[in-house]
């Protein structure tokens, strides 16, 4: 038999896999096909969750799992200094002060340098982009060891940058998740083309914007009037979401309420945060 956590992180990433993994080298030809089965994969993915808590709940747990589970939950991770939504608040709070053009942070001096070097409490994760424009510390007015911050364009997630969120929250406690997207964002500009004009991107390029692709068709469907926007949005919603069944920690994690997992969309022109909870 295996335990709880093993099942749950096998079922979990396989709800996660269609949207997850894209095959690379695919001509923008094949890409609406392969996106409308990702689209359909996701559309059934809060069912599924629903039946693999059902699932879960059913399974005995080993002889002594729960207590091996708590020791190594002790061992693992350092206890919670906020709650998600605590967490949530200060990040709330921070955004509020940058976008008034204000900033309650000062520079580390050498006693907090030091103490950073013997370890690190981030109160949140940021999965983000890479635009040079949307730094989180200065956007949610944080400072050094505050946020655990992982970016790449589109503000998508690869297995690596999955392992990276998975480490902050299990080994350094971060109660909460943000994926956070941007207006004008250049990768989903991409994605956008590729998925209706069949812009010729090729490589590495084309790697990066196929994640986004089942989010353009969605807005597509929704908003053809404000597609770049409304894709920008989809595509973090999107990535917060499979986040929740992406690996068996995040999963029990989000199910016992001890992490959360939201969306958020950044303005360039204002400067400010829409959070989609």
């Amino acid at each position: 038999m295996v335990s709880r956590r093993i099942l749950l992180g096998a079922l979990a990433s396989g709800l996660a896999a269609p949207a997850l993994a894209w095959a690379e080298g695919d001509q923008p030809s094949v890409l609406t096909r392969k996106g409308r089965r990702t689209r359909a994969a996701l559309k059934t993915q809060a069912s599924d969750s629903a039946a693999l808590k059902k699932v879960l709940a059913e399974v005995k747990p080993l002889e002594g799992e729960h207590d091996a589970d708590a020791a190594a939950d002790a061992h693992a991770a350092p206890p919670q200094l906020v709650s998600p939504d605590e967490a949530l608040g200060r990040l709330k709070h921070g955004n509020t002060l940058f976008s008034r053009g204000g900033a309650s942070i000062a520079l580390p001096g050498a006693a907090r340098i030091a103490e950073l070097a013997g370890g690190q409490k981030p109160f949140a994760v940021i999965v983000g982009c890479s635009d040079s424009r949307t730094a989180p510390e200065l956007i949610f007015d944080c400072n050094l060891g505050e946020l655990f911050v992982v970016r790449v364009a589109g503000s998508t997630v690869s297995q690596e940058g999955l392992g990276s969120i998975v480490y902050a929250v299990e080994h350094l406690g971060a109660p909460l998740v943000v994926v956070l997207g941007h207006t004008k964002c250049g990768a989903v500009g991409a994605a956008v083309d590729v998925a209706t004009k069949h812009a010729d991107l090729r490589g590495s390029l084309l790697s990066m914007v196929l994640p986004i692709i089942p989010a353009v068709l969605e807005a597509q469907d929704k908003h053809p009037a404000d597609l770049q926007d409304a894709a920008i949005r989809q595509n973090v919603r999107d990535t917060a979401a499979r986040l929740k069944v992406a690996d068996g920690v995040l999963a029990e994690k989000v199910a016992e309420g001890r992490l959360k997992i939201v969306s958020a969309t950044y303005d360039l022109s204002t400067a400010q945060v829409a959070f989609d909870a």
